[in-house]
């Protein structure tokens, strides 16, 4: 009996017991494939894994995110917090029948990792998939939190080329028109929250690929990354493509993940060299050098002009005051242009003087 326990996990559900959980938590800056990565990990036969749920933050229902054992929540308050949870998820966790999914949450313990941890495995459940798994970028700063909920959990971690990134996120509407604030952002992600990652998580339980490795050597890679979770390869996996609609939410799958859909590729690799001018490829590569050099990206080597270089300083201010003002938040990153709101006044303030006339 006490070998059963210490293999397997409890369900008060169905009293029996399931194997060990090993669940994929795939992590890293976004725009940097994490979408591609889900995708072609949702067409083994074996692993599901939802859209974003977003689960994880400094803090879950008004509480240190690091008390998810005992939240000392009401259960009035719990409850508050799950349906809550359900209903901003509701189009990640589409085609599940909440109303079951609530009732099966709130009969076991009340603690934080339980919503998350139902939420995903019925997810994959419903997808036929026995594994289960979460994609957030920014999960990445949270890999201790994750570890201890989950101990045999997988991470997945993977890096593109802070050119290509920033050029991509240039062109998302929830990340600022800043290259500048967009290639800090990549750092802060490769810098600190890689190490954390590497601090939290016991190395045979984690690894690193590249995104354009990915995409240019794509039977290799997936290979290897099958190997690394204990999977059996499948060659379906390379033909993600053909359904991978049903594992979107529409407004991605329209706009800005659409790339994702397709079958992989890697005409767009170099992409970043037409969407980014000279100046903007010699912000992005002041600011990440260190990471370029890390993870074997060759810079272009153009020297920021004296004027371009002290607005990048001044950038650099703007953003470590920004970051300090929320130190509580590890995965927070600047998401409006330097000023915006000032820019925003100023900008109005003509509209409004007219009307103050009128």
């Amino acid at each position: 009996m006490i070998a059963l326990l210490s293999d397997a996990t409890f369900s008060p559900n169905t009293h029996s017991y399931w194997p060990v959980e090993s669940p994929i938590f795939i992590v890293g800056a976004n725009r940097s494939g994490t979408t591609l990565l889900r995708l072609i990990l949702n067409a083994h036969p074996r692993i599901g894994i939802p859209d974003e749920l977003i689960y994880l933050d400094a803090s879950i229902a008004g509480v240190p995110i690091n008390s998810w054992r005992a939240p000392g929540l009401s259960r009035a308050e719990y409850t508050l917090f799950v349906d809550r949870f359900l209903e901003n998820r509701k189009e990640a966790l589409g085609g599940l029948n909440l109303g079951a999914l609530r009732d099966r949450i709130l009969a076991g313990p009340r603690d934080l990792r339980r919503p998350f941890r139902c939420a995903l495995r019925a997810w994959a459940q419903r997808h036929n998939a026995d594994r289960w798994g979460e994609k957030t970028p920014g999960n990445l700063f949270y890999a201790d939190v994750l570890v201890d909920m989950f101990p045999d959990a997988r991470f997945v971690y993977i890096v593109r080329d802070p050119r290509a990134g920033v050029a991509s996120m240039q062109r998302v509407s929830f990340f600022p028109n800043d290259v500048a604030f967009n290639a800090m952002s990549r750092r802060k992600y490769d810098i600190r929250g890689r190490a954390h990652l590497q601090k939290a998580v016991p190395e045979p339980q984690r690894t690193a690929l590249r995104y354009e490795d990915l995409v240019r050597r794509p039977e290799s890679e997936v290979r290897s990354l099958c190997a690394f979770l204990d999977e059996p390869y499948r060659t379906r996996m390379l033909h993600f493509h053909r359904d991978a609609g049903r594992y979107m939410k529409h407004d991605a799958e329209d706009d800005y993940n659409a790339q994702a859909t397709h079958a992989i590729t890697d005409d767009r690799v170099d992409a970043w060299t037409d969407a980014l001018s000279g100046r903007q490829v010699a912000v992005v590569e002041e600011i990440c050098g260190r990471i370029m050099e890390e993870h074997g990206y060759e810079q272009v080597g153009e020297t920021l002009p004296p004027l371009h270089h002290a607005a990048v300083r001044l950038r650099q201010l703007y953003w470590r005051y920004q970051c300090f003002r929320h130190r509580d938040v590890p995965h927070y990153t600047v998401k409006h242009r330097l000023l915006a709101r000032t820019r925003e006044r100023l900008t109005s303030f003509p509209a409004l003087l007219t009307s103050a006339q009128g």
